[in-house]
């Protein structure tokens, strides 16, 4: 009986964490296209808010490499294969998202995603 009874409250708290807003919020998608090396205007700066559930999804008309400064995060980027940068806005504030070239180009500023607190 006690078996019973402590299967029985493992299996509702289970149901109660599985159920719970943070274990059933899809991450916001937020799709940023790198067109001739720069991104279009509207998409140069990105504001979300703390805690906020991100996905990053690029695309891109040439190969490149992104990194996410702050979150320190990278992809490579290839034409007709997006990628995703998926994290939980933990950290506030302004951070770069550059390219990285080769040795001549360097790394250059493509936008800055904005943290805001909530």
């Amino acid at each position: 009986m006690t078996l019973r009874l402590f299967c029985t409250g493992l299996t509702v708290c289970a149901a109660l964490l599985l159920a719970s807003p943070a274990a059933m919020s899809q991450p916001t998608v937020i799709n940023l296209t790198i067109l001739a090396g720069g991104l279009p205007p509207a998409q140069r700066v990105v504001r979300i808010y703390q805690d906020d559930e991100v996905a990053l999804r690029w695309t891109a008309d040439a190969p490149v490499t992104i990194h996410l400064h702050g979150y320190d995060m990278e992809r490579k980027v290839r034409p007709g294969a997006p990628a995703t940068m998926q994290f939980r806005a933990r950290a506030t504030g302004r951070f770069p998202i550059t390219v990285h070239g080769d040795k001549q180009a360097g790394e250059r500023t493509l936008g800055h995603l904005e943290v805001h607190p909530r």
